[in-house]
This record gives structure tokens, C-alpha cells and sequence, in this order.
């Protein structure tokens, strides 16, 4: 995965990555005019755009969910009222509809809030985000039809903190940001249903991150974190020092620095997005 697409993802409000058989490309949404904007790239090329939602809050962060058995397209953002919504995409009639999701999950977020969405290790939906008091919250799938909430969960997350919900050795992990101490992370225990605090290591900056994708590298089992702060696209390579990547232009162009333009190898799953993943989604309406 390049440098160019990670930056243009971490730019985006979500995106989701597909490659081999089943397509190839990144699927980014953006927020235009209280609308949320479906693009699919591949490489520099601007394949198609779509209107997938309206009336959407427009600092909102998305997830885009993909799935390779069953083939939907689901996009779970915040709307205008700050209540989390989902939408799926209709491959009959080629057009994004609002699912029942939205209504039963009932969920208000604090204004500040962003959000993120995954698929379980048991292919059921997860979704977190700040509840109206700040603290982090979310609800999963569980059985035909029924939901479980979590949270308030502990932690000392930042208002309005960007969030990503990954499945590390068939674990959920929550990362966000903390307070004045840079990425932290929440481990849920299956049997237990704690979830356990963790910080990464050097990932403060002085400037304020604007978001950041975390992956563990399978060969050496460290955490790679890359950070979107100041402008610059950054990684930090398990415990270890911060290197710079490139600037990053508005629109997610990446200038890459002397590392970037020398090969620099990216470890990417991607900011608030899921690789279409051969786990089966499970949805429940």
C-alpha cells in the first residue's frame, strides 16, 4: 500500500480499500454540502462519485463497511442531529437507502463527537462513538435482532477525538486519542466483556492529530502508528522515533519526504475503514 493512498485516506471522512479478484481501488467519503460523497479511486484516477446520504453533520466521520459473501455497501456516519445513522447500497436499483439500523440503534452522540465501525471477529457490526456527556461508548450485534450497548467506557479520551475500531489476532481494539498523551487503546475481553487501557508510546506531537490509522506489523508484532498532525503525515514504527513521511495538501496529495520517495514500506488497513474482509457480515434489522 503506498504512502499516496494512506494520506488521501487519512484525509477522507472514511474509506475502504479492495484489491485481487474482487476489484481494486480505495472508496473514499468526504462531506460536501451536508452531503456524504462516495468516490472510488484507483491509483490518481477518479473512477465514480456518488451521493450516499443527506443531511449530514459536517464534521462527521464514516465508516465504510464491505463485505465479499453477501456484497452490501454500508456507510455509518452522524447526521445533522447528531444520531448515528447507516446506509446501505442498493446494487438493484444502484442507489444508497437508509437502513432500519439507524432507528433501532437510537444513538445520540455528543456534537463533537466522531465515530468509527468495524465487523466483529464473529461478523457483527461494532460501532463506537462519544455519548452526549464525552465519554466513549458503542454497540454491537450480538443475536438475530438484538444489540448490546457498552460504555461509558474508561479513559481519558479527547472531545471530538478521531476513533478506529480494528480486529488485531481476532480481538477488538479501540484506539483514540488521549488527553495531553497521544493514541491510547481499549482491548475488549470476549469472556469478560472488560475492556483494558493501553498507550502507545511516542505518539504525542505538538500539534493536534487529525487522525491516524494503527496496524500491527505480523512480522515483527510491534504496532505501526501513522498520524495525520500539523499537515504532515508521520509513523512511528512500534516504540520507536517518530519519522516523517511527507507533507499533506488539503485534498490528501502527498509530498513525500526523502523516506517516502525511497520505498518506505506502509503497513495499511486504513483510517476508519474496513478491507473487504472474507468474514461474513451479520446484519440484524
Amino acid at each position: 500500500m503506498s504512502a499516496q493512498d494512506l494520506a488521501r485516506s487519512l484525509v477522507a471522512a472514511g474509506s475502504a480499500r479492495v484489491s485481487g479478484d474482487e476489484g481494486e481501488g480505495i472508496y473514499l467519503l468526504s462531506v460536501r454540502d451536508g452531503n456524504l460523497v462516495e468516490k472510488h479511486w484507483i491509483g490518481d484516477t477518479l473512477q465514480s462519485e456518488n451521493v450516499v446520504a443527506s443531511d449530514v453533520k459536517d464534521d462527521t466521520s464514516a465508516s465504510y463497511l464491505l463485505d465479499l459473501e453477501q456484497s452490501p455497501r454500508l456507510a455509518v456516519f452522524i447526521d445533522q442531529e447528531n444520531v448515528v445513522q447507516c446506509y446501505a447500497y442498493d446494487e438493484d436499483v444502484e442507489e444508497w437507502k437508509e437502513t432500519p439500523l439507524g432507528s433501532k440503534w437510537d444513538i445520540i452522540t455528543h456534537p463533537e463527537s466522531k465515530l468509527s465501525a468495524t465487523i466483529g471477529p464473529d461478523g457483527g457490526i461494532v460501532v463506537s462513538y462519544q455519548d452526549e456527556n464525552g465519554d466513549l461508548a458503542g454497540i454491537m450485534s450480538i443475536a438475530d435482532k438484538k444489540w448490546k450497548s457498552f460504555g461509558p467506557l474508561e479513559g481519558n479520551p479527547l472531545l471530538g477525538t478521531p476513533q478506529s475500531l480494528e480486529v488485531i489476532d481476532d480481538t477488538l481494539h479501540l484506539f483514540y486519542i488521549v488527553e495531553d498523551a497521544g493514541i491510547g487503546y481499549l482491548v475488549l475481553d470476549p469472556d469478560t466483556g472488560n475492556w483494558r487501557a493501553n498507550l502507545l508510546k511516542n505518539t504525542k506531537f505538538d500539534t493536534a492529530i487529525d487522525n491516524f490509522s494503527v496496524v500491527k506489523d505480523t512480522e515483527t508484532g510491534y504496532f505501526q502508528s501513522y498520524v495525520l498532525t500539523g499537515g504532515s503525515l508521520w509513523n512511528v514504527n512500534g516504540d520507536n522515533e517518530q519519522t516523517c513521511l511527507g507533507k499533506v495538501e488539503d485534498d490528501g496529495k502527498l509530498i513525500p519526504s526523502d523516506k517516502a520517495q525511497a520505498g518506505w514500506r506502509v503497513q495499511w488497513r486504513g483510517a476508519r475503514k474496513v478491507v473487504a474482509s472474507r468474514r461474513k457480515i451479520i446484519i440484524y434489522y
